[in-house]
């Protein structure tokens, strides 16, 4: 069970990387927009990371808030960064 924990956390980097560079190739952003949505999804892997393990050892309550503390935390990064830092600069310039 464990071996598909670290399975799945490799698929998740992996799409996260290439959603990254594919970004990186329609947008110009800032250095701080990079480190931002690089920490979020760090931040989601190491929750999924954190509860996984927290879960195989039978600690349910140490899972639930490293999911809630560390993955929430990043994901309510990527939400704001996302929101302010990279929609403005996917929108047409006419608008």
């Amino acid at each position: 069970m464990e071996l598909m924990q670290w399975f799945f956390m490799g698929v998740l980097f992996t799409i996260g990387v290439f959603g990254l560079s594919y970004l990186s190739l329609k947008v110009k952003l800032k250095w701080y927009t990079w480190a931002c949505l690089i920490t979020g999804i760090i931040a989601i892997l190491f929750g999924i990371g954190w509860a996984g393990g927290s879960f195989l050892e039978g600690v349910a309550q140490s899972g639930a808030m490293g999911l809630i503390i560390f993955s929430g935390g990043g994901l309510i990064l990527l939400l704001l960064t996302w929101r302010y830092l990279v929609a403005p600069e996917l929108e047409p310039e006419g608008s």
